[in-house]
């Protein structure tokens, strides 16, 4: 049994945290309309610095913020990191225009990696509709697994051929559901990224990548990363590069 104290301790921390997190709301919205003002004051160093400095110390962010710092990037005619944040939001809000919008930044600047091919159009569309397919091949499993429950309790012959295709059907779904986890990409950030053949700085260089480039990301290794570039697996350093997750 719960005493008093304790039920009042409890109903004081929750209504302490919901202060703190409204109070925090407040200064975060109070944050951003400054930023916001002197954006509209052309003063894009201060506010470019006030949105940096909000997404470093907010985990859940508008997405509305990167289009405003990439905004200011293009406006600085620093598109490297315009691709970068044209690529936060992308991630939280796949649509056509943002797609072709870096793709002619791309374009113009000679960057690769951004180019219209299968890849990038598979997961810009599954991106636009991840969750639908998502619900259809879960609801098609859900309907597969009934029917051999059924089977079974009706004690009918179901082929083992049926058990091994539910089985490779809910690895397929599985992979769908952390594709967006397990698939990173990063953007040059320097001149001349060193690549190597494995992840050290005694390793031997196999070339370098230009700023601006883009990169798919295999998996992460300490401060490298293993990335597929010109179809070869090779590593580069984490700090070289805009990761973007």
């Amino acid at each position: 049994m719960q005493t008093s104290f304790q039920k009042f301790l409890k109903k004081y921390w929750v209504i302490l945290i919901c202060t703190f997190q409204i109070l925090d709301s407040q200064a975060q919205s109070k944050e951003l309309r400054k930023a916001d003002s002197l954006f509209s004051q052309r003063k894009f160093n201060e506010s470019g610095q006030i949105y940096e400095n909000f997404l470093q110390n907010n985990r859940i962010v508008n997405p509305d913020v990167y289009l405003k710092i990439a905004n200011i990037a293009e406006l600085k005619e620093d598109f490297v990191k315009e691709l970068y944040f044209l690529n936060l939001y992308f991630l939280k809000n796949p649509n056509e225009k943002v797609f072709e919008k870096m793709y002619a930044i791309s374009n113009n600047n000679g960057f690769k990696g951004y180019e219209k091919n299968d890849l990038n159009y598979f997961l810009f569309y599954y991106r636009q509709y991840s969750n639908y397919v998502i619900i259809g091949f879960l609801l098609l499993g859900i309907y597969i697994f009934a029917v051999l429950i059924w089977k079974k309790y009706k004690k009918q012959y179901s082929p083992t051929r049926h058990k091994i295709i539910l089985f490779f059907y809910i690895l397929i779904l599985a992979t769908l559901i952390n594709l967006p986890n397990n698939y990173n990409s990063a953007i040059i950030k320097k001149d001349n990224a060193f690549i190597r053949d494995f992840p050290s700085n005694a390793a031997s260089i196999l070339g370098n990548i230009n700023i601006g480039n883009k990169i798919n990301v295999v998996s992460t290794d300490d401060i490298w990363l293993k990335v597929l570039w010109n179809g070869q697996f090779c590593f580069i350093k984490e700090s070289d590069v805009y990761l973007i997750k």
